[in-house]
């Protein structure tokens, strides 16, 4: 099946979101919009996490032409998460680092994998 999108803008598309996705972590809390929805920051680090996932599984499983280690990029996106809840923690005066995020972070992150999988199941 012939690929819509080249190799570049893959890993654009991915290194974009990693950065738009890092500054919105980490923007001082004062600064962001209240939501009226229940466990909002939560679903918000669910669903950032699952498609930064899926983006770079993407990404890199074009780039190499091989399948990816989804257990390595698994781990590095948690990791990431824990660092970012460090960094709120230690670095900032309006943020506090949870260990719930982390768990949004980490159910975030399987469905990404889960959603990789059946895509590549389905078109390969």
């Amino acid at each position: 099946m012939p690929r819509l999108l080249g190799d570049r803008i893959l890993i654009w598309l991915a290194v974009t979101a990693q950065i738009t996705a890092t500054l919105a972590l980490l923007w001082p809390a004062p600064n962001l919009p209240e939501l009226d929805v229940p466990m909002s920051d939560k679903w918000a680090h669910f669903l950032v996490f699952a498609v930064l996932f899926f983006l770079w599984a993407q990404a890199l499983s074009v780039k190499n032409n091989r399948p990816l280690s989804s257990v390595k990029l698994f781990f590095a996106l948690v990791f990431y998460g824990i660092i970012i809840e460090v960094i709120q923690d230690l670095w900032y005066v309006s943020r506090t680092g949870d260990l719930m995020d982390v768990m949004a972070d980490t159910v975030g992150i399987l469905l990404g994998l889960i959603l990789f999988h059946l895509r590549r199941r389905i078109y390969h």
